[in-house]
């Protein structure tokens, strides 16, 4: 048996997230992944992530890790099957043979998110970027959002910023988050050392109300206090999210 490593990037749009679900392998990419590989060596492997990303996010540097059951294959016949095989809207970076102790999840250190906002002051709408970044429809308090985003960084209870509210694991450090405004854009870069589920997008969600001045600038601290949702913003589309790397 052989451990392999691969960094993928994918376009996710058409597809229900990274994880599988019964009866619809084809609309997650581990679905795809794992199809491709069970006909490479004629039985079922499984393709883990270090990330699970939502349905309709993106990523420019997903880690994933899969168990062979022989090593007769090298990294270049690997990377070449899938080239044949997969669609054009996901794509391996590189694979790469690793020791068997190496579990792209379990080791993972941060995981960074960006988030694209399109402002509605920009001097065109966008064209080729339209289909990976949110369309803003009214003007955004920058300085009010990145105040409100140095709230979040550092170790926290982040059960308010979640829909799986009967997660175990709330608290997440969050080693850094940027907002950086550009002529047409709003870029969000968050890293942290694990996002609970949807947390990406409510803590968009909540920078965006706060700059709108739909919520308080206390609105984070709060949150933290009460642990509910109700106290956090709306939750942002999924369409401008994309992991853009993991470190280990």
């Amino acid at each position: 048996m052989q451990n392999y490593k691969m960094i993928i990037a994918y376009d996710g749009r058409k597809y229900t997230g990274y994880n599988k679900s019964k009866g619809k392998l084809e609309k997650s990419i581990q679905g795809k992944l794992e199809l491709i590989l069970s006909k490479l060596y004629e039985e079922e492997v499984e393709v883990i992530s270090a990330v699970s990303t939502d349905a309709g996010v993106h990523a420019k540097g997903q880690i994933v890790n899969f168990t062979a059951p022989h090593s007769r294959l090298d990294e270049e016949d690997i990377f070449d099957y899938f080239e044949k095989y997969l669609t054009d809207d996901i794509i391996i970076l590189s694979v790469e043979m690793v020791d068997e102790r190496f579990h792209s999840r379990y080791l993972m250190r941060s995981a960074t998110y960006e988030y694209r906002l399109w402002k509605k002051n920009a001097p065109n709408r966008p064209l080729f970027e339209r289909q990976y970044v949110n369309l803003m429809n009214q003007t955004v308090d920058v300085d009010k959002m990145k105040k409100a985003a140095e709230q979040l960084v550092g170790e926290h209870d982040f059960l308010a910023f979640t829909t799986n509210k009967k997660t175990k694991k709330s608290i997440k450090k969050i080693d850094s988050i940027d907002v950086r405004e550009t002529r047409n854009e709003i870029i969000i870069t968050m890293t942290a050392n694990g996002f609970l589920l949807n947390m990406e997008r409510l803590i968009v969600g909540t920078l965006i109300q706060v700059g709108l001045g739909q919520l308080p600038m206390n609105t984070i601290e709060k949150a933290f206090k009460s642990k509910d949702m109700n106290d956090v913003g709306h939750k942002a589309s999924a369409g401008a999210l994309c992991l853009l790397s993991v470190e280990y």
